[in-house]
């Protein structure tokens, strides 16, 4: 019979890993993006300052959100925001892969950034909270590792998926994915609701 430290550790050791598929997913979806921009160039006619105008906005809106990842999860809770961020996610990446024009992808791409932005500073945050103190900067470092592993991944994959099917398939296969990781969330992460933070440092 089971321990409950031995069913703290085991339900820890199932976060860990839905918070690593997690960041896997929004690393794939990330580095598979720039390998689509020229398929996507081609089609929709758009010259290079707009593609480079979206994709800084992609970064921006990555950055903003990873920003405010603390405020947000003080207002809706850890699960709450990782729920959440994850399927904006999913809807960006579909948007992307049904947009029958640039106006339509452009946005889902916006939604890719938010979600992203968010899924990292609440995904690290979560696996902090979690971590014994001594491996917290481990455990953050890994999950990082692993989201910078997707981003490596993600364009060779998406190359593949590009020149056998089309540039559309790897946004779907990007949502598909985002899909499970969403049902695994909903299913294993807990986490109660925080507090509001009064002060940055104690």
């Amino acid at each position: 019979m089971s321990t409950p430290d031995e069913t703290r550790s085991t339900s820890r050791g199932w976060q860990f890993f839905i918070l690593a598929c997690t960041l896997l997913v929004i690393g794939f979806g990330s580095g598979a993006a720039s390998i689509s921009l020229s398929a996507i160039f081609q089609e929709f006619a758009l010259s290079y300052a707009i593609i480079g105008t979206v994709t800084s906005g992609v970064v921006l809106f990555l950055i903003v959100f990873l920003a405010l990842g603390g405020r947000l999860r003080a207002l809706v809770g850890d699960k709450a925001l990782l729920l959440a961020a994850t399927s904006v996610f999913v809807i960006g990446e579909a948007l992307v892969g049904l947009a029958p024009d640039f106006s339509v992808w452009a946005i889902g791409r916006l939604l890719q950034g938010a979600a992203t932005g968010c899924l990292l500073s609440v995904s690290l945050a979560l696996a902090a909270d979690n971590a014994r103190r001594q491996w917290r900067g481990d455990v953050m470092s890994v999950l990082l590792a692993l989201y910078f592993l997707g981003t490596a991944f993600g364009p060779g994959m998406a190359g593949y998926i590009t020149a056998f099917y089309s540039w559309r398939d790897v946004a779907y296969a990007s949502a598909a994915l985002g899909v499970i990781v969403l049902i695994l969330q909903a299913v294993f992460v807990t986490a109660p609701r925080r507090p509001e933070i009064e002060t940055i440092f104690d």
